[in-house]
């Protein structure tokens, strides 16, 4: 058996490696077809998306940690080299072009004063490059290193280092320069996202490519594409001098100009560190990003150098690609979160299945010749167990960028799309959704083998449930959302919010991160597609869906090891000894609308204006991981930077705000957290942070506060021990920073034990237990409940003979004829014989008034009729006054339809409504008010066969309890009709055979689950739970094909 996981991304990706110098590819920028990859933006990627909880990504039929070190093709060192060391190769190894660019965002940056502060440039020297020393003449803030950044002098961290070989590269020529396709030809076909700032690494023997995707088909000429205008715009004036316009990839291009070039420190690569987990809620870049984010480069005075260079022109994209060597590496995109999880558990043996992951491989492969695809599937399959799902580039990219990341991922964050071309847009990306998702499913099942357990991760795949589970009805599956789920009232919005919703509960059980998701998913079904829903599962169509609550977490003990690292170590003395006497505020967040870092910068700024004597004694460092940029949020951040750092009395050595617009290294991070006397995250909507998870391991020698937004999934788990706080409140927010800051260490310490356990019990190892417990419990009650035997004569008659004191309980709905009242009074004779129903109590009486000796179960089990005495089971009447306003309003919003009121009940009838498109909706409003506001108070609304009742729950398990009681009661025995036919009991009047039938509904389905429970607690002799009608999905263990079929056997087993 294996354990299936689809994630959009797989973890391990091909990476192509042209013989090329950097610097060779860097002037190839005119191509259509290939972009070009520096190690920089590599190694960059692979920090923000590697894991805090593994030192490897998942293994593949192998550890990866077994590989060669050249398999990964990447520079390693346990340490950072010395200073002196860094400065010679810098100089050895400087690329022609050494001059630093910087945006035009960056050019309107300087107008402010200090709006981001760095470290003032030493003796006029720009640490940055080499030996040059021309000052700024913008006076542009120099951006230092981060070993400069953080010390306050040229404090250095010794290692060494080892180069890796291209010796594990997949075994494919590598071009020969000589070959008229790798020689440099008119035709230019490389795309350059190479920033001109310095680079180590220039002597690289190879430089890394993938293929550029198509573009998406417009969908409309009516719809505006704005970042398409955009970049036209912006065309207008790329031919303005000294400035030249290139495209910025996700790590952007210019982070060696806005903090320096830490590489100039770490000649030969960054110490290799565990991976990081994404901490944004399911994709490692915000999901706010735009395709066209161009900017512009502003050369230093005197524009670029020009050196003429060797370029690469190859003659056909599928030319460079069927020549180019290529290797498999961790991918880094994705969840890490969630892979670091599995990860964890396959290691730890929490899994004990092997895990297949099935995903697309995370570049474009349109480009790619089938041959080398089938070669690189073939080998992530065999080698990494993953199945790779090959799509077209515009499928995906209407899927991916267009559908999850415009439509799906902001709705979801309760940004609701205000364009009124949004509804065009959404379904022309939606086709390529579905698309995606049927691939993905068709690629499951071609995988699947009878046993296994498929795991669909994340909003990207929410379809795929219900498509794998039309071909594998009897398939294990299982789904898990990473981000979070809103309310009824914004799901609404989506223009296929019945197909989304109706894909994921094809799963036997549906994850959420919190308790609040899983709820809003609960009352969204019940709305929106009329399921019959309880606080743990959902009844739709026959099938009971699990919906289940699970925090992903990180791995306490790993991370914990990490921080015992004499790397981290030596951070931390840099950190203690760069803000000596400064309190730091740290945060980290990607930087999109979000977050909410413009309500942390306000409050902030509130804070130091009404606690002065901390300007100079603290620093709030902010560290932006996103490529996204918005303009107009950047504008609005930096004019409140610029505020907060104007109160400074000296902003050369003390800046209240410190922005970093880059990932740090994780040592790094890891040095901030563990020396922050505060933590601070303001998001306005998010899933799972496990930043703040990460913040309370660093934190065990400060026990500092965590002061958190109660927006975030994971205030739920850390609201013990958390300052939670509102983030659009800024007073609020204040005033909780000096609180928290002001706090006494006893207090810190009893509130740093509480966050500590909550995600110690809550950790990565937990999330994959309680999921996969959840599925599989899931998938066996559902088999369970789906085995249903056609009824066997002679085991019934078996059964009958040997036992006393017979209960028969039928549910009839229509009206009775002749035969079945014959029936009734014949069996009622030698039994005790109850009709059960949802009518009144004067109908039932006057249907069946007829036969004699039996009972009577109506308004389904809100009262009892027993030797013709009524017994009340209802305890709550008041309720219905109220529901019937709710109804009214209904009714006016919907002509035709009407309701009746009965004793314990109110049903709601729809079936002369003219306007029937209507319906669903005003139904599925009327369920969820009722269910909202009487939750509590036990009433619940639901619909069977088109009529919505309203009634107290758990109605017809109380009337069966009542009727034990009564008939298993000695002082009872002599007012019942029972006749002892064989057998023997511990009470002469106990009940030893039971037998429940009727077509399947929500009022009988706990009634057979009932009997079913008390046979296998041993407390009844023998039950019989018998369906007639449809089996699918019930409780029932047996089925008939009617109710005349049923008397028939009955008759004759009872003779």
């Amino acid at each position: 058996m294996t354990l299936i996981v689809a994630s959009l991304f797989l973890p391990y990706a091909p990476q192509f490696e042209v013989n090329a110098t950097k610097d060779e590819a860097a002037d190839l920028v005119e191509s259509k077809l290939v972009k070009v990859l520096p190690e920089s933006e590599a190694k960059l990627r692979k920090k923000r998306t590697s894991s805090v909880h593994s030192n490897t990504p998942f293994s593949p039929t192998q550890s990866i940690s077994s590989l060669k070190e050249s398999d990964n093709n990447e520079r390693r060192t346990s340490l950072p080299q010395s200073s002196e060391a860094s400065t010679a190769v810098t100089t050895a190894t400087s690329p022609v072009i050494d001059t630093p660019t910087m945006t035009s965002d960056q050019f309107l940056e300087n107008l402010t004063a200090n709006a981001t502060a760095v470290l003032p440039v030493a003796n006029g020297i720009n640490p940055g490059i080499g030996n040059d020393t021309t000052v700024n003449p913008l006076g542009a803030p120099t951006r230092a290193s981060d070993e400069e950044f953080f010390a306050t002098h040229a404090d250095s961290i010794d290692g060494n280092d080892d180069e890796s070989s291209m010796d594990g590269m997949s075994p494919f020529p590598t071009n020969n320069l000589d070959d008229p396709l790798s020689k440099l030809t008119n035709k230019p076909v490389v795309y350059s996202s190479v920033g001109t700032g310095h680079s180590a690494g220039s002597s690289s023997s190879g430089t890394i490519i993938t293929p550029k995707s198509r573009s998406v088909p417009d969908y409309d000429s009516a719809v505006v594409d704005v970042s398409k205008i955009k970049e036209k715009h912006q065309g207008m004036f790329s031919n303005l001098p000294s400035m030249k316009r290139t495209s910025f990839s996700s790590s952007q291009s210019t982070k060696k100009q806005e903090m320096g070039d830490l590489s100039q420190h770490f000649p030969n690569g960054l110490p290799k560190a565990i991976e990081e987990s994404n901490r944004s809620d399911s994709d490692e870049d915000s999901d706010l990003e735009m395709d066209a984010n161009e900017l512009y480069v502003v050369p230093k005075f005197g524009g670029y150098s020009s050196l003429s260079k060797a370029k690469i022109n190859l003659r056909h994209s599928h030319e460079i690609f069927s020549q180019i060597p290529w290797k498999i590496v961790p991918s880094h995109k994705g969840n890490g979160a969630m892979k670091n999880a599995i990860s964890i558990a396959s290691t730890e043996k929490t899994i004990h299945d092997p895990v297949m992951w099935v995903g697309t491989v995370g570049i474009p492969t349109d480009e790619i010749p089938i041959d080398i695809s089938k070669k690189i599937t073939d080998e992530l399959r065999t080698k990494y167990n993953s199945t790779a799902v090959i799509t077209d580039d515009i499928t995906f990219k209407g899927a991916y960028k267009n559908f999850c990341k415009q439509i799906l991922w902001p709705t979801l964050h309760y940004i609701i799309p205000d364009n009124p071309n949004s509804k065009a847009f959404e379904d022309h990306s939606w086709n390529y959704y579905q698309h995606l998702n049927q691939q993905f499913a068709d690629k499951i099942i071609e995988t699947y083998k009878e046993g296994d357990t498929i795991w669909v991760q994340d909003y990207h795949l929410m379809l795929v449930p219900a498509m794998i589970r039309k071909v594998l009805p009897k398939a294990k599956i299982g789904f898990f959302l990473h981000v979070s789920f809103p309310s009824s009232e914004v799901f609404r919005v989506f223009a296929h919010r019945e197909e989304i919703l109706e894909g994921i509960i094809g799963a036997n059980s549906v994850g959420f991160q919190n308790k609040e998701y899983a709820r809003h998913f609960l009352q969204t079904a019940n709305r929106l597609i009329m399921a019959d829903v309880s606080p743990e599962e959902l009844k739709y169509n026959g099938n009971i869906v699990s919906v289940t609550h699970t925090p992903v977490g990180v791995d306490f003990f790993t991370m914990n090891n990490e921080l015992m690292n004499d790397n981290v170590k030596k951070w931390r003395q840099m950190i203690r000894r760069r803000w000596n006497g400064k309190k730091l505020i740290v945060c980290r967040d990607q930087f999109d609308a979000i977050r909410g870092i413009d309500r942390k910068m306000l409050a902030y700024e509130r804070f130091l204006n009404e606690n002065p004597e901390y300007i100079d004694k603290i620093v709030l460092i902010q560290i932006c991981l996103s490529k996204y940029e918005s303009v107009e949020l950047e504008r609005q951040v930096m004019v409140i930077v610029d505020r907060i750092n104007s109160l400074s009395s000296n902003i050369s050595s003390s800046q209240p705000v410190v922005i970093l617009h880059q990932e740090i290294d994780f040592p790094q991070y890891l040095a901030l957290s563990a020396e922050a006397d505060l933590f601070l995250i303001s998001s306005l909507r998010e899933g799972m942070n496990l930043t703040c998870h990460e913040f309370v391991v660093c934190s065990e020698d400060k026990n500092a506060p965590l002061l958190l937004s109660e927006f975030t999934g994971s205030a739920s788990v850390l609201k013990e021990g958390s300052i939670l706080v509102n983030p659009w409140d800024t007073e609020l927010m204040a005033t909780s920073i000096k609180r928290a800051l002001d706090m006494k260490y006893d207090e810190k310490r009893r509130n740093w034990k509480k966050l500590m356990k909550s995600v110690i019990n809550n950790d990565s190892d937990n999330w994959i237990a309680s999921s996969l417990n959840s599925i599989n419990a899931a998938w066996d009650f559902n088999e369970e409940r789906s085995t249903v035997f056609n009824l066997s004569e002679s085991a019934l008659s078996a059964d009958y003979k040997r036992t006393r004191n017979h209960l028969f309980i039928f549910k009839i709905s229509d009206p009775p004829n002749s035969r079945t009242l014959a029936m009734l009074t014949e069996l009622g004779s030698k039994n005790t014989v109850f009709v059960l129903s949802h009518l009144s109590k004067a109908t039932v009486e006057s249907l069946y008034s007829r036969v004699l000796n039996i009972g009577l179960i109506v308004e389904n089990g809100a009262y009892v009729r027993i030797d013709g005495t009524w017994h009340n089971i209802v305890q709550h009447i008041d309720w219905i006054k109220e529901v019937v306003k709710i109804l009214d309003d209904k009714i006016e919003r919907l002509p035709g339809s009407y309701y009746k009121i009965a004793d314990s009940m109110v049903r709601f009838h729809t079936e002369n409504v003219e306007d029937k498109d209507r319906i669903a909706g005003v139904v599925g409003e009327a369920i969820t008010h009722i269910n909202t506001l009487y939750d509590k108070k036990g009433i619940h609304a639901h619909v069977y066969k088109n009529i919505v009742f309203v009634q107290e729950i758990g109605l017809s398990v109380e009337a069966l309890r009542f009727i034990f009681k009564y008939y298993n009661n000695s002082s009872n025995v002599n007012k019942s009709p029972m006749k002892t036919v064989g057998g023997s009991g511990e009470n002469p009047g106990d009940i030893e055979f039971a037998c429940i039938t009727g077509s399947s509904s929500p009022i009988i389905e706990p009634l057979f689950k009932k009997i079913n429970d008390k046979v296998n607690s041993g407390t009844l002799r023998v039950g019989y739970s018998i369906v007639y009608g449809e089996p699918t999905s019930t409780y029932a263990k047996e089925h008939v094909n009617g109710l005349n079929e049923l008397f028939t056997l009955i008759k004759a087993t009872s003779k």
